[in-house]
């Protein structure tokens, strides 16, 4: 089986050490390189090939969100992880509105980090459940002036109540298993109803779904 290869990309020494170590533990992990800044890792990604970038969002020289922008704006580029200490609402939306998989901070539990690098390259993306909510409302404040009738919008899309379902499940950062035993479907029948809504909603992942449809006001912030 071939080693998902890992560039870490953080301007402290310690965090790329540490998360280095963590991937380590994972046989099915390797960490290529890493690097200090994020001109370094579109540089990299550029002459060497990557499956996924673990991505710090503040860095001198250039910042996560450009860096994931110039590398994602090229064919067949690696998966971006945004991984960060910072779980502020500034920082969500454009990260992964730059192109970006998913989204976990870094006080995440090391089997966390190591499944969201999987579920990326996989191409199912990751998103910290602790982030999910922020991120919902943080989609919602952006775009707050788009007044058209969800009603209307959702029979123009068309959004099924089960799909609805799904969504606020998403938003609330269940991953397919848990959302096929809350509604007591199969997990098969999670991933078709996954993939009919990607279609409708124009996106390519989860992640991508749950902003498209925080910002067209699909999808409530979760108040549990």
């Amino acid at each position: 089986m071939e080693q998902i290869k890992v560039l870490i990309v953080d301007d402290e020494p310690l965090i790329r050490h540490a998360l280095g170590t963590i991937l380590a533990t994972d046989s099915g992990i390797v960490t290529v390189n890493s690097v200090e800044n994020g001109q370094a890792a579109v540089d990299y990604c550029k002459d060497h090939q990557v499956d996924v970038v673990l991505m710090d969002l503040q860095m001198p020289i250039m910042d996560g969100v450009s860096a994931t922008k110039a590398i994602k704006s090229v064919e067949d580029s690696p998966s971006v992880l945004a991984i960060t200490a910072f779980s502020s609402d500034e920082y969500l939306v454009p990260v992964l509105s730059a192109g970006a998989s998913g989204y976990l901070v870094k006080d995440s539990e090391p089997d966390e980090i190591i499944r969201a690098v999987h579920a990326v390259h996989q191409g199912t993306a990751a998103i910290s459940p602790s982030v999910s909510s922020d991120l919902v409302s943080a989609v919602r404040e952006a775009y707050r002036d788009n007044s058209q009738d969800i009603q209307d919008l959702a029979y123009d899309l068309g959004i099924t109540n089960r799909e609805f379902e799904i969504l606020k499940l998403l938003a609330r950062g269940l991953n397919n298993t848990e959302i096929s035993r809350t509604l007591a479907i199969s997990e098969t029948t999670v991933k078709t109803h996954m993939a009919k809504i990607f279609v409708k909603l124009d996106v390519r992942d989860r992640v991508q779904a749950l902003v498209a449809a925080a910002r067209m006001g699909l999808i409530e912030i979760p108040k549990d």
